[in-house]
């Protein structure tokens, strides 16, 4: 039989709601959307958003504080805990020990207070990047095999992250959880420094600066599911209303796009001219990954609805009004 929710019948009205990582790419359109549905909204953040996040209380710290992650809990009915460092293939090796400690430190110290603090629901964002090397990822495979070596150590955060969420349910009964992994996602507000930036925005960024050549690592053969930010937008929030305590879901498209395709839509939409120069002697990952949706669309109703070039033409539409 499935958990009442527990805010049944008023699920945002007047709830006082936490959001992490508030100036990031999921914060930035996940706040004004929670606004919208009347949720009195506090963000937390290492960072000032600029510009503001409208009528919000925010807490400028860094959550790897004990005080300031119950600083930012005291009084909060639900929280999306969004805070966490992401970033490109290369940055995830060169900043090892920051992708592996801040991240675990970030996410055991904001689930830890979240508890404390008598929090009735939480969701947490973790990551595709958890699960081992496989075609599809489907969520009861998370633990058969160690990380991609690229991703691993923001993943084994990750993966520390999901386990406490499961410990915090045992031992405390805090088990009105929300665990969903994402895939690649990108929009407006994220990070497009090349030396930073995942791959979309990486090459939108390039692009939009007319890099040339335009050179791209691998051979354009890797398979990669990719989601507009604000349909990732939409699946916390169903995650919220439907899938607290349900277990991992994916959020993804579960529709493959090879590198190849990506980059020559980065190109049509953006008018760079090109050619793409393909550089095999530098890492592409793995061949493919690709997010089984079942759970997402039999759990919390989910579809993505954004098709990829669209999400890239609002994505330089939203790059170039800045």
């Amino acid at each position: 039989m499935d958990r009442p929710h527990p805010f049944s019948g008023r699920l945002y009205q007047g709830r006082r709601i936490l959001v992490t990582g508030a100036a990031g790419l999921y914060g930035r359109a996940l706040v004004p959307r929670l606004l919208g549905l009347g949720a009195e909204v506090r963000t937390a953040s290492r960072t000032a958003p600029a510009p503001p996040l409208g009528s919000t209380e925010h807490l400028l710290g860094d959550l790897t504080d004990r005080r300031f992650a119950d600083e930012a809990m005291d009084g909060i009915d639900a929280v999306f805990h969004l805070a966490g460092r992401r970033g490109s293939i290369g940055l995830q090796t060169s900043q090892a020990a920051t992708m592996l400690g801040e991240n675990a430190l970030v996410c055991l110290n904001t689930l830890a207070a979240a508890q404390r603090a008598g929090v009735k629901a939480l969701v947490y964002v973790s990551t595709v990047t958890v699960y081992p090397p496989m075609a599809v990822y489907r969520e009861d495979l998370a633990w058969s095999g160690n990380p991609h070596p690229g991703d691993q150590y923001a993943a084994w955060a990750k993966r520390i992250a999901e386990k406490y969420v499961e410990a915090l349910a045992i031992e405390h009964g805090f088990a009105d959880v929300a665990v969903v992994r994402p895939v690649n996602t990108f929009g407006p507000f994220d990070d497009f420094d090349p030396k930073t930036a995942l791959v979309v925005p990486a090459l939108i960024g390039r692009a939009e600066r007319r890099e040339t050549p335009f050179t791209v690592w691998g051979d354009g053969s890797a398979v990669r599911d990719f989601l507009y930010v604000d349909d990732a937008v939409r699946g916390l929030l169903l995650a919220y209303e439907r899938g607290l305590a349900k277990g991992p879901i994916n959020l993804g498209s579960g529709t493959g796009h090879s590198i190849g395709a990506l980059a020559e839509a980065v190109l049509a939409a953006t008018g760079h001219p090109g050619p793409i120069v393909w550089d095999t002697s530098k890492p592409a990952g793995e061949p493919s990954k690709i997010a089984d949706t079942t759970r997402a669309r039999e759990i919390l109703g989910f579809r993505a609805e954004v098709p990829l070039a669209e999400a890239i033409g609002r994505t330089v539409a939203w790059y170039r009004s800045q």
